[in-house]
C-alpha cells in the first residue's frame, strides 16, 4: 500500500513538472532528484500517519469502515495541515530570482501536494476495495477473502477472525495483552522532571554550532553544480585551467548602438574605444579604494573597436606596419564582426578579460567595479525612447564620448549571474524566514486554536536550524570530517558551501520539522481535550506515536541521504543538511525540546485560550464514541484487561450470542453498538460527522 503511494505520488509529480518545464519555466538538472526524494518522504510519512492511526482503531474491535473513519478525521487533519504548511514554506522561495532555486521549489512544493492527495484518496480507497487483503493476520496479507473468490475464514473458537471480512462490522478482542510503556514516554518524562536543566543543556549544545555559523562563508562557482566523475566536468574543467575563465564562463559588455549607420561609423568606433580606455582607468582607481592590489589595463578590451587596447579605427599595428586595410580586403573584419555583432548591426559585445578568478573575492569586486564605473549620465535615454533617472530600479548605462552617443551598455554573464542572484536571495532570506515563520504561526494557531504552540514550534525550528547550518559549516567549510576520506563529506571547491545549498535546504527543514511537530500535537491535543493534564498528554503521545515518528524520521533520513551517494556537490550538501535535520526533528525536538518546553509554561498558557473544563466530563464515566453512522453513543465503554476500551454487546446481540455464539459477534456489532478509544478533538468530531 504504501509503495501504491509512492509510485503514484511520484508518477503524478513528475507527469505536472513535465509540461511545467516544458512551456513555465526553466528546471534545473538537480530539480528532479529533489522532487523524487520530497515525494518519496513525504509519502512514506504520511501513510505511516494514517495507517498507524487506522491499524490502531483495527486493533481495538472496530470495523474497517469505522477505523478509516476515524483516522481520516484525525491523522487527515494532521496531514492537511503539515502538507499546506511544506507547501506554502516551497512556494515561498518562488520569489526568489534564480532558476535553480524556483524550479527546485516547484518540484518540490508539487511533490508534496500529490502525496497529500494520494494519502487522502488512493489510500483509503484501496483499504475499502480490498480490505481483507491489506489487513489479514496471514502472511504477508496476500489472502482473497472479503472478495467473490475468498473464504469466510473463522477462528478456532468459532469466532468471526480479529480483521473480519465484512468492513462494516466491528470485532471483539479477547484477552488482548497489556502494553509496555515505551522508552520515548520514559525519555518525554524525563525531559520533563528536569526541564529547567534540559533547557540549559540545549541552550549549551546550540552555542559551538552557533559560533561555527558566524564564520558562514559561500561560493558561487558552478562547478558545484556538475558530477564529479562526468567526463563533460573533467573537460570543462581542463579547458577553464589552459584557456582561462575567458572561454568558459565570459563576461561580456554588450553595446547597443543607436542606429546602424551611427555603429558603422569611424567616430563610433573611436568614441566607444576611447570610453573603454577611459573604463579601464576608472576600475584601477575603485579597486585600489577599496583595498585591493588590483590594475586594469586597456589591454583587458576586446572587441570590433579595440584590441590589445589600440583603437581599430586607428589602424592595426604590428610595429611600424599597419595590418588593417590587409584585413579589410580579405575579408577577416567582416567575419569578425559577424560573430560579435546582432544580424541588423546595431549591437555588439565586447569581451572582458579578469586577472584573477572570477568567482573569488577580488574576481567578485572587479566585476562590481566595472559596474559601477558604467557611464552615469544625470539623464539617460533608454533605446526605446524615453528618459530615465540614473538612481531608478531600472538604470541602463548609457554611453556618450566626445559629443559622440555610444548607446546603452550591458555587463552580462554567468559569473554575474551567480553573483547577482547569490547576493539578492541571500540578503532576502531573512524575509523569507519572517514570511515561513508567518505561515508556521498562521497555520498552527488556526488549526490547534492556541497561540502558544506556534511560538513553540517557531523556537524548536529556530533551534534546529542552528544546529544543522552550524554542523553544515564544521563539515563543508571547516572540514571536521574530511579526515574519513569520504568525498560527499569533505569541503568542495573554494572552502565553502554552494549559495543554494542553504537556501533550498531551509524550506524543507522547516516543513519536515513542522510534520513531526503537528503529527505529535494533535496528538497530544486529543488526549488533553479527552481529560488529561499536559504533561501526562505529552507522554502519553510520545507512548503512542514515538515510535511512529521514529520510523519515519529514520525512512527520510535514508531517502535524503541518498543525496549524499551523488557526485554532485551541491546535492552532498543539501543531503547533509536534510539528513541532520530530520535526526534533530525525530530524536530530540519530538522527543526533549517539545515535552521541555511544555514543562516550562502551565496548562493554561500552553493551550490559551482553549478551555479544558468543556472536554474533561467527557473523560469522566461517559465518553463520546464515534459511530459508524457518525452518531454519538452516551454507554460507558466496558475496558479490556490492557486498559482499552471494549465494545459492549447490545441486549439483542447478546442473546444472539448466548444461542448461536458463531454469529453472537457479528450481530453485536451493530451500528448501534459503538465505542471511541478516546475522545476525539472538536475538529475530529466534526469531519467524522
Amino acid at each position: 500500500l504504501v509503495a501504491c503511494n509512492i509510485l503514484t505520488g511520484i508518477g503524478t509529480t513528475l507527469l505536472i513538472m513535465y509540461p511545467v518545464s516544458y512551456y513555465v519555466m526553466d528546471v534545473n538538472v538537480c530539480a528532479p532528484a529533489m522532487l523524487v526524494a520530497v515525494a518519496l518522504a513525504m509519502s512514506i510519512d504520511y501513510s505511516l500517519f494514517l495507517l498507524t492511526r487506522f491499524n490502531e482503531e483495527r486493533l481495538d474491535g472496530r470495523s474497517i469502515t469505522q477505523s478509516l473513519e476515524i483516522a481520516l478525521a484525525t491523522q487527515g487533519h494532521t496531514i492537511v495541515v503539515s502538507g499546506a504548511t511544506l507547501a506554502l514554506c516551497f512556494t515561498s522561495m518562488l520569489v526568489l530570482p534564480t532558476s535553480t532555486i524556483t524550479s527546485m521549489a516547484a518540484g518540490a512544493a508539487t511533490a508534496v501536494l500529490q502525496s497529500v492527495l494520494v494519502s487522502l484518496s488512493l489510500t483509503p480507497a484501496l483499504l475499502l476495495t480490498m480490505p481483507r487483503f491489506f489487513t489479514a493476520d496471514r502472511m504477508l496479507g496476500l489472502t482473497l477473502d472479503g472478495t467473490p473468490f475468498g473464504t469466510y475464514r473463522r477462528a478456532s473458537s468459532g469466532t468471526v477472525a480479529q480483521f473480519g471480512a465484512t468492513i462494516d462490522r466491528p470485532t471483539i478482542i479477547e484477552n488482548p495483552q497489556p502494553k509496555k510503556e515505551s522508552i520515548w514516554a520514559h525519555v518525554g518524562r524525563c525531559s520533563q522532571r528536569g526541564a529547567p536543566v534540559m533547557f540549559l543543556f540545549l541552550a549549551l549544545v546550540m552555542v559551538p554550532f552557533a559560533m561555527a555559523l558566524t564564520r558562514f562563508s559561500y561560493v558561487e562557482d558552478l562547478t558545484p553544480l556538475m558530477q564529479t566523475t562526468h567526463p563533460a566536468t573533467k573537460a570543462f574543467i581542463s579547458i577553464s585551467n589552459i584557456y582561462g575563465q575567458d572561454l568558459t564562463t565570459p563576461v561580456q559588455l554588450l553595446i547597443m548602438a543607436p542606429s546602424q549607420k551611427a555603429m558603422a561609423s569611424r567616430e563610433w568606433s573611436l568614441a566607444t574605444c576611447h570610453m573603454l580606455q577611459d573604463l579601464a582607468t576608472k576600475v584601477t582607481d575603485r579597486m585600489h579604494e577599496e583595498g585591493h592590489d588590483y590594475t586594469m589595463t586597456t589591454a583587458d578590451f576586446n572587441g570590433l573597436m579595440i584590441f590589445r587596447g589600440g583603437c581599430l579605427a586607428d589602424g592595426l599595428k604590428f610595429g611600424v606596419i599597419d595590418v588593417m586595410p590587409a584585413v579589410h580586403m580579405y575579408g577577416m573584419y567582416d567575419m569578425v564582426a559577424d560573430l560579435l555583432s546582432n544580424r541588423n548591426q546595431t549591437a555588439t559585445q565586447v569581451y572582458v578579460h579578469c586577472q584573477v578568478d572570477l568567482f573569488s573575492e577580488v574576481g567578485e569586486a572587479w566585476m562590481r567595479a566595472v559596474r559601477a564605473s558604467l557611464p552615469r549620465p544625470e539623464v539617460i535615454r533608454q533605446p526605446l525612447g524615453g528618459h530615465q533617472d540614473a538612481d531608478s530600479a531600472n538604470y541602463v548605462p548609457y554611453g556618450r564620448w566626445d559629443d559622440v552617443e555610444i548607446g546603452a551598455l550591458h555587463l552580462y554573464g554567468m559569473p554575474l549571474e551567480q553573483m547577482d542572484g547569490a547576493q539578492y536571495t541571500l540578503r532576502r532570506m531573512p524575509y523569507v524566514g519572517l514570511a515561513i515563520a508567518a505561515i508556521v504561526c498562521i497555520i498552527l494557531g488556526g488549526s490547534f486554536g492556541t497561540a502558544l504552540i506556534p511560538v513553540r514550534a517557531v523556537i524548536c525550528i529556530a533551534w534546529m536550524l542552528v544546529v544543522t547550518f552550524g554542523a553544515s559549516v564544521m563539515v563543508y567549510q571547516l572540514g571536521y570530517l574530511e579526515g574519513l576520506g569520504i568525498q560527499a563529506l569533505s569541503p568542495s571547491s573554494g572552502q565553502a558551501l554552494f549559495w543554494i545549498s542553504p537556501s533550498v535546504a531551509v524550506a524543507v527543514l522547516v516543513g519536515l520539522g513542522l510534520d513531526y511537530d503537528i503529527f505529535l500535537m494533535d496528538s497530544v491535543m486529543e488526549h488533553w481535550q479527552s481529560g488529561k493534564d499536559g504533561k501526562s498528554a505529552v507522554v502519553t503521545s510520545l507512548d503512542q506515536a514515538g515510535t511512529i515518528i521514529s520510523a519515519a524520521g529514520v525512512i527520510m533520513f535514508l531517502a535524503f541521504g541518498a543525496l549524499l551517494a551523488s557526485t554532485t556537490p551541491v546535492l552532498n550538501q543539501i543531503g547533509f543538511m536534510l539528513c541532520v535535520g530530520v535526526l534533530l526533528d525525530c530524536f530530540v525536538t519530538t522527543k526533549v525540546t517539545i515535552p521541555c518546553l511544555m514543562a516550562l509554561v502551565p496548562d493554561d498558557a500552553n493551550f490559551w485560550p482553549l478551555k479544558q473544563s468543556a472536554t474533561r466530563e467527557l473523560a469522566i464515566g461517559r465518553e463520546p464514541s464515534f459511530g459508524l453512522e457518525g452518531e454519538i453513543s452516551r454507554d460507558c465503554p466496558r475496558l479490556s484487561s490492557r486498559g482499552r476500551e471494549e465494545p459492549e454487546r447490545s441486549p439483542r446481540g447478546a442473546e444472539v450470542a448466548s444461542s448461536h455464539p458463531e454469529i453472537g459477534r457479528d450481530h453485536a456489532s451493530s451500528p448501534q453498538m459503538t465505542t471511541s478509544r478516546r475522545a476525539l478533538p472538536a475538529h475530529s468530531r466534526r469531519a467524522g460527522r
